[in-house]
């Protein structure tokens, strides 16, 4: 539990014609983490299986399928039959090709949609002038403008004063009108200017051009061919809907099986190989080794050599955690950070411990308790996946739950139909708080040393007991002689302040010895961290103090009856939900802090490589 599973650093060695029976064999077991092989002077890296790249295009191929069909990987598929790797081939690529075929056809009948549509709409919107369409070619002196304008009868008395010679067409629209505009090129930038002055809006005829006849000629004919489309089109769309329901289960089941195959196909890229054998490197859990030897050894009737190495210094050893179930879901915390070296101790199950603790320590009240409770183990059911994460809620409302009857609080109340609710410690702003602030201040001097006495191991583990007493007993004596010097002074014992004097002096040497200047900078630090734990009073203070005024401003509406209760009953269920959403978020972010600020730096380095055995996804 505080130490990461035990690993042996192993080397596999056998010729290349048992390489793809040893790669099943490891794929099979996945307890195999796999060193990737740099290439030396005697050892060069190995070659890809030949079947890698007849995998790899089917499966490009596979994929860029199920890509255009929609289909999502992660669903579950039926079992069916699996099919050999040619046949396979042949299916997929007959399949792309008439996939190809569909889309390439909707690509056509989509853009010849698009055009006649776009026609449709520009004859449409000069239906009502009721034009011929041959009055839209391009001539040598003449000029036309269609389009929208506004204060039509304005605009139309204006155009003498621009050219004597011009022809109008118009259809109004209240004080607008569309209007199709001819003039003699000679005056076509004053017939601008003028349509710009009345917010002239153009409509794009350059689609009719090389159209004879009235638009309404044209309409119903255009509107005909767009629905023959429009039904070509629903029919491709059914057949590759078609397509999808008989391949979607074969899809996505060959696609996860040629996915290992490749990773199989591919492993040997982190082996290294002379000119007829492979050499694996790699980290076995070490109760896995005797295991994998046999296995491998029957596999390949003894042709394998597979040996456990020394671990040196400097080898960068994975890291698997191992914690039971209850306190698993904690780990999340650590893949948050970081994962501890492989010596180091894993602080899973202190947080485990703690940071409920602390988060219920800040939210503690027995009616949020029970709600957040009821929330997250509803959100868990319904979110299996993220149910470690709804794990680690569900342990902190409890313990919110377990605070909230310390503190005698049920929804910010001290009293529960007439009944007074029983505390041992109050953190109502209007009661004295000396207590609850000595009791935060208590909980981070016990925090903190928690963290030091596990610095003390580790260092023990890794360098001995002298760095480790030099590195971290120079702490204790400093608190030691803090407290001291503090009792003495406030007549709490008798005792003459030299003692703390020396035990802070003793510290102060130790420190230096141990850590050198950097000790003593970083004095101050350890009561600046213990201070940081009057944070679970100041966060559950500012908690409990929106819930009285939620409470005392719900009773004034309450008192004054009638429809005024249900505006009461409002404030209550809102007041408290967004000071439990408050509450929820400040208390887990604070206990976080916390962790990693207070508690971790006393002990925690960190950067462990995780553990990826070769064939776990």
């Amino acid at each position: 539990m505080f130490k990461a599973t035990e690993m042996s650093k192993i080397v596999i060695l056998g010729p290349k014609t048992e390489m793809e029976k040893a790669i099943k064999t490891l794929y099979e077991l996945k307890v195999c983490h796999v060193i990737e092989h740099k290439k030396i002077e005697d050892l060069d890296i190995c070659s890809p299986m030949e079947k890698a790249n007849d995998i790899a295009r089917i499966l490009v191929k596979i994929r860029s399928i199920c890509s255009y069909l929609g289909i999502d990987m992660k669903l579950a598929a039926k079992k069916g039959e699996m099919l050999g790797i040619k046949e396979l081939e042949r299916h997929v690529f007959r399949l792309d090709s008439e996939l190809e075929a569909c889309l390439n056809e909707l690509k056509c009948i989509s853009s010849e949609i698009n055009e006649k549509s776009g026609l449709l709409k520009s004859l449409e919107e000069i239906k009502s002038l009721d034009i011929s369409l041959d009055s839209f070619y391009s001539f040598e002196t003449l000029k036309y403008f269609v389009g929208y304008v506004k204060g039509f009868e304005n605009f139309k008395k204006s155009i003498p004063s621009v050219t004597p010679k011009f022809g109008l067409q118009h259809k109004q629209f209240g004080k607008g009108a569309l209007i199709a505009l001819f003039v003699d090129k000679a005056f076509s930038d004053k017939a601008a200017k003028l349509l710009e002055g009345f917010e002239f809006r153009s409509i794009d005829i350059s689609r009719l051009t090389g159209i004879k006849g009235k638009p309404s000629a044209h309409i119903g004919r255009l509107a005909k061919q767009i629905s023959i489309l429009e039904n070509k089109k629903k029919e491709i769309n059914k057949k590759i809907s078609d397509i999808r329901k008989q391949n979607q289960d074969l899809l996505i089941l060959h696609e996860r099986f040629l996915s290992e195959e490749l990773e199989k196909a591919e492993a040997p890229l982190k082996f290294g190989s002379t000119e007829s054998s492979f050499v694996i490197s790699g980290w076995l859990p070490k109760k896995d080794f005797n295991k994998t030897a046999e296995l491998l050894n029957s596999k390949t009737k003894n042709k394998i050599f597979i040996k456990q190495m020394p671990i040196e210094k400097g080898d960068k050893v994975p890291v698997k955690l191992k914690n039971p179930k209850v306190i698993r879901s904690f780990e999340f915390f650590m893949d948050l950070y970081s994962l501890p070296s492989y010596k180091e101790i894993d602080p899973t199950f202190f947080i485990f411990l703690t940071f409920p603790l602390l988060f219920g320590f800040m939210l503690g009240d027995m009616g949020y308790g029970l709600t957040t409770l009821i929330v997250f183990w509803l959100l868990k059911k319904k979110f299996p996946k993220a149910k470690g994460f709804f794990n680690i809620l569900i342990f902190a409302s409890l313990a919110t739950v377990f605070f909230g009857a310390l503190f005698g609080e049920f929804f910010g109340a001290e009293e529960l139909f007439g009944w007074h609710l029983p505390r041992l410690i109050s953190r109502n702003p209007e009661h004295e708080l000396i207590p609850l602030m000595a009791f935060a201040a208590i909980v981070g001097v016990i925090h903190v040393n928690v963290g030091l006495i596990i610095g003390f191991i580790n260092e023990l583990k890794a360098h001995g007991f002298k760095r480790a007493f030099m590195e971290k007993f120079g702490w204790f004596f400093l608190e030691a002689g803090a407290a001291l010097l503090a009792l003495s002074y406030a007549k709490i014992i008798s005792i003459s302040p030299f003692a703390g004097y020396a035990l802070a002096a003793i510290a102060v040497i130790v420190l230096f010895l141990g850590e050198g200047t950097k000790g003593l900078v970083e004095i101050p630090s350890i009561f600046g961290n213990i201070l940081s734990y009057l944070r679970l009073m100041a966060i559950g203070l500012s908690s409990v103090g929106l819930a009285i005024v939620v409470n005392d401003l719900a009773k004034g509406f309450f008192h004054s009856g009638g429809f005024l209760i249900l505006a009461g009953i409002l404030v209550l269920v809102a007041g408290h939900a967004i000071n439990i959403g408050v509450g929820l978020l400040g208390s887990f972010l604070h206990a976080l802090r916390l962790h990693y600020v207070e508690f971790f730096t006393k002990f925690y380095k960190g950067g462990g490589m995780p553990f990826k055995p070769f064939g776990a996804k």
